[in-house]
């Protein structure tokens, strides 16, 4: 699990280490001014927003607890410090220098504010890859794989790339919309119905009966979005025996209930929707001061089934041979238990098995 709230203590000339403030503008992370002087309160608040903080001087209390970089500006390379956290004005690019000791321990300190659609335009569907597997009927030409395994009249379910658990669906919206809360409210009904049926599939499919359902909402038409996000809504529905009191109690963030016909009214903010299946309730967090971790929630998933490493992260670990694995089984259950299956899923996945 990547870290958050951490504190980053740079050292060196103020006006050299402004400069390295200044270029730093990552998402989970709060920049102070060499200038400034940090208090307790300031800190709280942004460890509070699962924030974490670089700046040059901390009240004493926090000092144990700093991760202390050197700020220099030298064009002799110095040999003794490579194994030290330093940041050489004068050498390569300042934000990855600063992203490469976050990584050092394990810190997520989110997207660079300047690799964002936000700085160049709203992301379109031409751009989609969801937009683009609709237009090629369902045929995802990359992985040469047809991997939809339900189809309604307005929403599409297939595993997803990342799978790495099998029966880890998505379920996704024909029209390009950013978020559930932006899909008009005449189809909230049939995304319930086929949320329901993509439960009873997956059940006959695995013998499990617990599973987590939630949406990384995309606020603002895509804006400040990093530009390898697909922004396009998604509902994941993964076999897990998550819940909101365990979520709550890990992340340390709060989740409010709301209800579902009244989503429409979050489409403001980027937001983390999740629906507990135990409670069958919807929680949401739409605060903007927040900071929610990339794949948060996988990353508790990845963490429950002890997997190692970033196996939860999407762009370097795609899974195609889970993929495949998930589809191969949903076929099977569904060719099973054909007979006893309602309507509805008849309907919806008879494309599917006649591909």
């Amino acid at each position: 699990m990547q870290k958050t709230r951490n504190l980053f203590v740079l050292k060196g000339m103020d006006s050299h280490v402004d400069v390295v403030l200044g270029s730093l503008q990552f998402k989970g992370l709060t920049e102070f001014s060499a200038y400034s002087i940090v208090t307790s309160q300031m800190l709280l608040k942004e460890f509070s927003n699962n924030k974490s903080v670089a700046c040059s001087n901390v009240p004493n209390e926090f000092k144990k607890y700093a991760i202390e970089i050197d700020v220099i500006s030298t064009t002799t390379e110095d040999t003794t410090s490579r194994d030290k956290n330093v940041i050489n004005l004068m050498v390569g690019n300042l934000p990855k220098k600063f992203q490469t000791i976050a990584d050092k321990y394990n810190c997520d300190i989110g997207d660079h504010k300047s690799n964002s659609f936000g700085l160049n335009g709203t992301p379109t569907s031409a751009d989609c890859p969801y937009c683009i597997y609709l237009n090629d009927n369902h045929f995802d030409k990359a992985w040469n794989i047809h991997r939809t395994v339900y189809k309604s009249s307005n929403f599409f379910v297939m595993p997803t790339i990342g799978e790495f658990i099998k029966g880890y669906l998505l379920i996704i919206p024909n029209e390009h919309v950013m978020s559930m809360a932006e899909l008009s409210p005449d189809l909230h009904q049939e995304f319930l119905d086929a949320l329901s049926d993509v439960i009873t599939i997956l059940k006959l499919t695995y013998p499990v009966k617990d599973f987590l359902i939630w949406e990384n909402g995309t606020g603002n038409g895509g804006i400040g979005k990093a530009k390898s996000s697909i922004v396009h809504s998604h509902i994941h529905v993964a076999p897990s025996k998550l819940n909101i009191q365990n979520i709550w109690q890990i992340s340390e963030f709060p989740l409010r209930k709301i209800f579902y016909e009244d989503l429409s009214s979050y489409g403001n903010h980027s937001y983390l929707l999740i629906k507990d299946m135990h409670s069958n309730e919807w929680w949401i967090n739409d605060d903007p001061d927040l900071y929610i971790p990339r794949q948060y929630v996988r990353q508790l998933i990845a963490e429950e089934y002890e997997l190692p490493g970033d196996s939860w992260n999407w762009r370097t670990n795609p899974f195609i041979n889970l993929i495949q694995s998930t589809c191969n089984d949903i076929q099977n259950a569904l060719i099973k238990n054909w007979a006893y299956l309602p309507t509805r899923i008849k309907e919806n996945t008879q494309n599917y098995l006649f591909y």
